[in-house]
């Protein structure tokens, strides 16, 4: 259950370690990786001497508690990131689509991206102060985005984000570990935005929904959807909650969705992070949902909205 505050782009600003109860064992399609590279939550994360060796430059690791790698350049271009993210297949479209929206934003309205030609085909830009690509291979979505808009002299390879994307499907095993599993499939963004109450003039802005934890997780500008499963979702689960010292706010039960399921509010202290959280419990599975506050209301506000969200997933997730 991660911090669903309004994000924008570039990301490797936000640092999901940062983030609410994304951390957990044991949610669904939820693999480890070790021993390839430096192990930085779920994601097989190439070492950085790799990137250094790949990008022509030195770089330090940002670890992350997410299905993502970060790397911060050294030196003269300190606040420079590159960050190479896998998510599921199915978040492809999303992605390209987001690629092309930029593109257009960057370079003018009639630019086109570049096509990938590694994996199974994606799209490439550049512009001044951004590279991305992002391509799937066997499953998985390879996204990556360099960033160093402050930086006019640093002359990275053109095909720099490619080789990154590269360096990242070496690492992760020709796909070993690829999702199966993706929890942005039970929601759509226009689905979430409605529910949550944005404004449309705002929720047209909102990024494309993103995947982590093997895709077990989503996150959406306005809330999360997260399903823990297997034998252990309920430990799993709770031990998230106590993990994050959440584990003693008080539950309030609510009637009439799933086996049972109960409404909180996580962080009622936290003025940065105000969002409600519904736990639904459907047989072997627990979905937990949060949905932001809006404005100054009270957090107990978000609690109805929750409840129509998990109305909407619930059938989909079966």
């Amino acid at each position: 259950m991660q911090s669903t505050s309004r994000r924008t782009s570039p990301r490797p600003a936000l640092t999901l370690a940062a983030g609410l109860l994304a951390w957990g064992q044991g949610a669904a399609a939820e693999p480890r990786h070790e021993g390839a590279g430096v192990s930085m939550g779920v994601a097989p994360c190439p070492t950085p001497a790799d990137i250094e060796t790949t990008i022509g430059f030195p770089v330090k690791a940002h670890p992350q508690i997410s299905d993502r790698c970060m790397y911060e350049l050294t030196g003269q271009y300190q606040g420079a990131f590159v960050t190479l993210s896998y998510q599921p297949a199915t978040r492809a479209d999303d992605v390209y689509a987001e690629i092309r929206q930029r593109v257009k934003g960057a370079n003018g309205v009639n630019a086109q991206p570049d096509p990938v030609r590694v994996g199974e085909g994606g799209l490439a830009y550049n512009s001044r102060g951004k590279k991305e690509a992002a391509t799937v291979s066997q499953g998985r979505l390879y996204h990556v985005e360099m960033d160093y808009d402050l930086f006019e002299s640093l002359k990275l390879q053109e095909d720099a984000a490619v080789r990154v994307i590269e360096l990242g499907m070496r690492t992760a095993g020709a796909g070993a570990g690829a999702a199966s599993f993706d929890a942005c499939q039970l929601a759509t963004n226009a689905e979430v935005s409605e529910i949550a109450e944005e404004r449309p003039d705002i929720a047209k802005y909102w990024s494309a929904p993103t995947a982590s934890f093997g895709g077990s997780h989503c996150d959406y500008d306005g809330g999360s959807i997260r399903v823990y499963q297997g034998k252990a979702s309920a430990a799993a689960f709770d031990g998230t909650l106590k993990a994050y010292k959440a584990d003693r706010e008080p539950r309030t039960p609510v009637a009439g969705i799933g086996d049972k399921a109960f409404f909180m509010i996580p962080m009622p202290g936290n003025k940065y992070n105000r969002l409600g959280l519904l736990a639904v419990y459907a047989g072997p599975r627990i979905v937990q949902l949060t949905l932001d506050a809006q404005g100054d209301e009270p957090i107990e506000a978000t609690r109805t909205r929750l409840e129509r969200l998990a109305r909407l997933v619930l059938p989909r997730v079966r």
